[in-house]
């Protein structure tokens, strides 16, 4: 059965036959069309030479006769050298070489196309809703919800984080909070300085995507640090 890449990334996970097979595939795909490929016979070599050193090797390993624990390092450290040349190659002359349709690749067990970067999505548009602890030692643990009939603290779908504002005083509007800082998770802890327990606190939470883009402003939230 033909071994089929999914994402080229897959090729570090699947066994050594497996791998051997895409380089088979590859070789065989490629290597009467070089010049149609504009790929370079020398760099072809590289190629070439992967599958030279690794054959003999995978017929080692997939001998119980000759799969000694020498051949077994062998294989690791061979994998864990060759991999990321092969996977760098593959990416390089083929997945990204406007010369190869997406059906001759597919025709080789690679995926179809390289692999693109998500498009990030929008900042979400709900607000967050945020609880908090006071503990001795001006400890404030903040955690974050999605709405307030969510009681799972996780950020919402296009949310990478959390951007939050303080203050020192009761009722501030987001400008006057003056304290700005970033939280990745929906529960953190905050630790304030002695100076600033008893004191009222205000802080606004907002969403923020992976663009930099920012949601609405939460419901002020008021705590005196303990």
């Amino acid at each position: 059965m033909k071994t089929t890449l999914v994402m080229l990334s897959d090729y570090g996970r699947i066994i050594p036959r497996s791998k051997l097979e895409v380089l088979d595939n590859s070789y065989l795909g490629l290597k009467d069309n070089l010049a149609n490929y504009h790929i370079d016979a020398v760099v072809f070599a590289v190629l070439t030479k992967v599958i030279t050193e690794f054959t003999p090797l995978v017929e080692e390993w997939e001998n119980p006769h000759t799969c000694t624990p020498e051949v077994r390092k062998r294989m690791r450290d061979y994998e864990k050298t060759s991999t990321p040349i092969v996977i760098r190659w593959l990416n390089l002359y083929v997945l990204n070489n406007p010369f190869i349709t997406p059906a001759e690749r597919v025709g080789m067990g690679l995926p179809a196309e390289p692999r693109r970067k998500p498009t990030p999505k929008p900042a979400p548009m709900q607000q967050p809703v945020a609880e908090y602890v006071t503990k001795r030692g001006g400890l404030v643990d903040f955690r974050l919800y999605n709405s307030p009939s969510s009681r799972r603290f996780r950020k919402p779908a296009g949310a990478v984080g959390c951007e939050f504002f303080m203050g020192i005083g009761e009722h501030l509007a987001p400008d006057q909070c003056t304290r700005h800082s970033l939280a990745t998770k929906s529960s953190f802890t905050i630790e304030f300085d002695r100076e600033v327990w008893g004191k009222m606190h205000t802080a606004y939470f907002r969403w923020y995507s992976a663009k930099g883009e920012a949601g609405p402003w939460s419901p002020p939230c008021f705590f005196v640090p303990m």
